[in-house]
């Protein structure tokens, strides 16, 4: 039994054989043989195992093609990669942009500490750990900055300053365990005290009576009192939790900063000395 790859070897030569028999005839049969009669015969026999071959040889046909064209499609992915990643920058940029001009608008709209003369800063560094919760801001002494000055965001308090140097100054965040405010809350102005307690820890609401008229989303503003560090009216912190322990003399309350130092790049520091 011939092998299936072996057929179209013998078909072809069977094909050449007939050809010359063909054209032997027609050279010796004179005009009862004509030339064109000899192909049409001979393409009419080719014609059906043309067909065979084209279809035994076309998968390795498409085979390199697809190799070529692999290739190609590779290449147009990547371009296709490089628009897209070029695009997702450009959104990323936008965003953050429009994240900067709202900050700005804020700061420039602000209805707290209004009468007080401030300096715009801008944060350059986040350096919170376990010793201080603290960001730099590119202002120092050279544009009238001084220890203990407050440090606001568009939303509330972010801090007060802790160290100056000639061009920089570091702001002490509200979350620190060394930060302390007097705060309001409540239609007559009730007194706390709130205290930072470390990174990623809440802040605590102290000397709140029981039956306080406190509530969970309610947000403290700085108490102003005399020879108080903050001027009065900064929001400051929004009441997260409140519980009653059994027998306790004050309300367990906890809160968050009204500020996000995540997203934190513009502040303004106030000029603010406290009356003593």
């Amino acid at each position: 039994m011939v092998k299936l790859f072996e057929r179209p070897r013998i078909t072809l030569l069977i094909l050449v054989l007939a050809s010359a028999s063909l054209i032997t005839l027609n050279y010796r049969g004179g005009s009862r043989f004509s030339f064109v009669s000899v192909k049409a015969a001979v393409r009419d026999v080719i014609t059906p195992v043309r067909s065979t071959l084209d279809s035994a040889f076309s998968p390795v046909g498409n085979v390199i093609t697809g190799a070529f064209d692999y290739g190609s499609l590779k290449t147009e992915n990547q371009k296709l990669k490089n628009q897209i990643n070029g695009a997702e920058m450009v959104k990323l940029a936008a965003g953050d942009a429009q994240r900067q001009l709202n900050q700005l608008l804020r700061l420039d709209n602000i209805q707290f500490a209004q009468g007080i003369a401030s300096v715009p800063a801008q944060v350059i560094s986040m350096t919170p750990s376990n010793l201080q919760l603290s960001f730099e801001i590119d202002k120092g002494q050279s544009a009238g900055i001084q220890l203990g000055m407050v440090v606001v965001g568009g939303s509330g308090l972010a801090g007060r300053i802790v160290a100056v140097g000639s061009t920089t100054s570091t702001v002490l965040m509200v979350s620190d365990p060394n930060f302390a405010a007097g705060v309001r809350f409540g239609p007559g102005g009730n007194i706390a005290l709130l205290n930072g307690q470390g990174l990623n820890q809440p802040l605590k609401v102290n000397l709140v009576d029981p039956g306080s008229p406190i509530r969970v989303g309610q947000v403290l503003v700085t108490s102003g009192l005399q020879g108080e560090v903050f001027p009065p009216g900064i929001p400051i912190a929004r009441v997260t939790s409140i519980t009653n322990p059994l027998g306790a003399l004050q309300e367990s309350v906890k809160a968050a900063p009204v500020v996000d130092y995540g997203g934190l790049q513009y502040v303004r520091v106030l000029k603010w000395r406290p009356l003593s």
